[in-house]
């Protein structure tokens, strides 16, 4: 369908994105990824938050943040730009920003064929 210029309003309406961070179970938090040679890091926004509500997953290929805040969690997934050894993640939370830093790895699919 083609827009109409005399329309005003957005036809789903403003209420699209509450509708979606319910699906997910919480808000997601701003993210931003850093490529570095030898490391990748993942920045979160998670204000009002301490260590122990931040729960931190990763399979080498993907990041998955979950912070238990009131009244509604955070829940972030990033896929990152390249692999990560997913055993080294170092974390650091100061005043409501969560810096997770990992180690760059080969592809696992990379066997060395010659």
């Amino acid at each position: 369908m083609r827009p109409n210029s005399d329309d005003d309003e957005d036809p789903f309406g403003s209420g699209i994105e509450d509708l979606l961070a319910g699906m997910t179970g919480g808000d997601e938090a701003p993210v931003d990824v850093h490529e570095y040679d030898d490391e990748i890091r993942v920045v979160a926004d998670l204000p009002e938050t301490t260590p122990e509500d931040v729960e931190i997953q990763c399979d080498g290929r993907t990041v998955a943040i979950y912070a238990a805040v009131e009244p509604r969690p955070f829940v972030t997934r990033v896929d990152l730009p390249a692999y990560v050894d997913d055993q080294s993640g170092q974390r650091n939370l100061n005043n409501g920003i969560l810096e997770v830093t990992f180690d760059r790895d080969t592809d696992p699919a990379n066997i060395g064929f010659h």
